[in-house]
Formats: C-alpha cells, sequence, structure tokens
C-alpha cells in the first residue's frame, strides 16, 4: 500500500514538473513573440519614417504658402479691389473690402476668400457664401480668389 502511495507521490511529482516546464516554455515563447513583435513594429516605422517626414514638409509647406498667399493677395495683378480698402480677418473669411472707402464712399461690401491651389470653401464659409447670395444686394457680396489662376 506504502507503495502505491509512493508511486502515486512520484507520478504527481512528476506532473507537476511537467506542468511547470511547460509552463516556463510557453511564458518564453510568449517573452519572444513579444519581443519580436516590438522589432518587426520598429522596422516598419523606421521604414515609414522617412515618408512621414516628407508628408508632414509638404503639409506645412502648404499650409505657409496659402497664409502667405492670403496676406499678399490684395497686392497682386489681378485682384479685383484695392489692397488699401482690404481689412484682413483670417477667419472665418479672409477679407473684408470696403469698397469706396479710399474715397470716403463706400458703395459696397464684399467678403473675399483667397483660396490656392485645390483648396476649397469649408463648410462656414460655404454658409457664410449661401446668406449672401440669396441677399438681392449687389452692394453685398461673396468672392473667391484663386491664388494660383
Amino acid at each position: 500500500m506504502i507503495l502505491f502511495y509512493l508511486k502515486m507521490d512520484l507520478i504527481n511529482i512528476i506532473l507537476i514538473i511537467g506542468i511547470i516546464i511547460l509552463s516556463f516554455f510557453i511564458w518564453l515563447a510568449y517573452k519572444i513573440g513579444r519581443q519580436k513583435g516590438k522589432y518587426e513594429k520598429e522596422i516598419e516605422w523606421q521604414s515609414q519614417i522617412n515618408s512621414v517626414r516628407k508628408d508632414i514638409a509638404e503639409r506645412q509647406r502648404v499650409n505657409i504658402k496659402g497664409r502667405v498667399s492670403e496676406v499678399f493677395a490684395p497686392f497682386l495683378n489681378g485682384f479685383p479691389y484695392k489692397a488699401s480698402e482690404c481689412k484682413f480677418l483670417g477667419d472665418p473669411v479672409d477679407y473684408v473690402v470696403f469698397e469706396g472707402l479710399d474715397e470716403r464712399n463706400i458703395k459696397a461690401i464684399h467678403l473675399v476668400e483667397i483660396k490656392t491651389g485645390n483648396s476649397k470653401l469649408n463648410d462656414v464659409q460655404k454658409q457664410i457664401k449661401n446668406l449672401l447670395d440669396n441677399i438681392d444686394d449687389k452692394r453685398i457680396s461673396f468672392e473667391k480668389f484663386d491664388f494660383d489662376k
């Protein structure tokens, strides 16, 4: 009978040691997998970082070009109003133009939005344009000036 219990204890000990060893290998495989995943992510990030930097730089250039264009637009050939009659707002529209301000005889008020490249009116600008387009008075208008054209 004692021999039976000793065999059972030995089997239990072997089983427990086997479970511990199996658990250790599972844990080890998990750790190795995580390290490999981190390494692969780092390699992927390093391969994409140059394109991300180029994209960020291009967006910044476009943004700066747009802001500079907004400021200098009244001084360009083809701009329909006198620069001295333009008052810069920037947001939600770029300029309020008081047509006739130089002569101290205001004839019209125009809201002017400067756009460059493929940029379009945003939702607020569209709302302002729609409101002003529905007024049957040519003395108040919303104008869009395309800088590149």
